[in-house]
């Protein structure tokens, strides 16, 4: 065979094969085929975590001591083993810095959470035994003098949006009646006070006849006087969880900021019939709409007092317990309630549907049994129910 007719049949061949090779697929086509897809490192999601302390450590015995946390991540090939620290104070207290380093503050049990910043709904968790710390005298209530008698007091005014349920006497001084607005008062036929339906108690202000005006000049200093002793108390604690009390528990004592505080989430009050709180802020408190101060273990809110320097935002919805001292304005959202009283050294402004509930005190300045703060946490209907107007 010569060369030409040598290459000849080589292509032939190679078309014959290639031909045979199409239809051998082409009949293959109907066929289903399983095919197995190999996850990438770049795939894998983090499916467990485990929280150590370092050396397997799960206690802090030293005072102020720390622990630096750890995880282990499952599976070791999860492309972001990246995790979000966060503790959450049980019957101790401690904070977690970003990288894990757990710091003491009180005795007691505290739970640390490592959550996975690839798979959010993974999360592990330790619990954490503190012993050894400092333990806090507990400091005493600021006495609120004259002004205990209020509910609401301020200097250049108190408005409300008309549909206010507030049980307790408010009171405005130097300004005069005219700066209480929304309430449409009615004026005593003494002269001394005045009423309305939003308010179960009197309404006092600086040009009503006798003693009012005098009584109130009282009362407006003893507020200021309030406000000093808790901004001068010697704190525990100072800078928290800089200024985030979100979702946190607190345990009794002073606490300080020199920033604004923030209350985005539950905040737990976490303490006995006689544990006091007093929180000095140096900057604003803002607590977002629909959220709670949660009071357990028994705290009462005529024991805890917020001093703050800036301005106070409570959020629509939201429900905020204690005494707030404040140096300017108090601004309570709409259907927002409060089991404490509020003091303010510029004004005071509520929107439509606040409920308020205050102690009250009979006319010897005795605690009267029949107008109590509540003894149970956020007793909000009770303590309304039981408060009548102050004879």
């Amino acid at each position: 065979m010569n060369v030409p007719t040598k290459r000849f049949a080589r292509r032939t061949l190679a078309v014959t094969l290639f031909a045979v090779m199409t239809f051998l697929l082409a009949a293959c086509g109907a066929v289903n085929v399983t095919t197995t897809t190999v996850a990438t490192i770049a795939d894998m999601p983090v499916s467990a975590i485990a929280v150590s302390g370092a050396g397997s450590a799960s206690t802090i015995t030293v005072n102020d001591g720390t622990l630096q946390m750890a995880v282990v991540i499952t599976p070791s090939t999860a492309a972001n083993k990246a995790v979000v620290w966060s503790v959450q104070n049980g019957t101790g207290m401690a904070t977690i810095s970003a990288t894990g380093l757990l710091q003491a503050i009180s005795n007691g049990t505290v739970t640390v959470t490592a959550t996975s910043v690839g798979t959010p709904a993974v999360n592990g968790t330790r619990v954490v035994t503190i012993s050894n710390q400092t333990v806090i005298v507990l400091a005493e209530p600021v006495d609120l003098g004259d002004a205990d008698d209020f509910v609401i007091l301020a200097k250049t005014g108190i408005s409300t949006a008309t549909t206010s349920i507030i049980v307790g006497m408010i009171g405005v001084s130097p300004s005069p009646a005219s700066y209480i607005t929304g309430f449409s008062l009615i004026l005593d036929a003494g002269g001394t006070y005045s009423t309305s339906s939003q308010v179960s108690g009197r309404i006092y202000a600086s040009d009503y006849a006798a003693p009012t005006p005098v009584e109130l000049t009282a009362a407006i200093g003893d507020m200021e006087l309030a406000y000093t002793d808790a901004a001068g108390r010697v704190p525990d604690f100072t800078e928290l969880y800089v200024g985030d009390l979100s979702g946190q528990t607190l345990a009794p004592g002073v606490y300080k900021w020199g920033t604004d505080v923030l209350i985005n989430t539950d905040l737990t009050l976490s303490g006995n019939a006689s544990a006091v709180w007093i929180f000095q802020i140096s900057g604003s408190l803002t607590q977002a709409s629909g959220i709670d101060i949660l009071l357990i273990g028994g705290a009462l809110p005529a024991n805890i007092f917020w001093q703050v320097a800036g301005d106070v935002a409570i959020g629509t919805g939201a429900h905020f317990t204690g005494t707030i001292l404040c140096m300017t304005n108090i601004a309570i959202g709409t259907n927002a309630s409060i089991t404490g009283k509020l003091f303010a050294q510029t004004a005071v402004t509520l929107d439509a549907k606040e409920r308020l509930f205050a102690r009250l005190a009979n006319a010897s300045g005795a605690q009267d049994p029949n107008h109590s703060w509540p003894t149970t946490p956020n007793a909000m209907i009770d303590c309304f129910t039981r408060l009548t107007q102050d004879a």
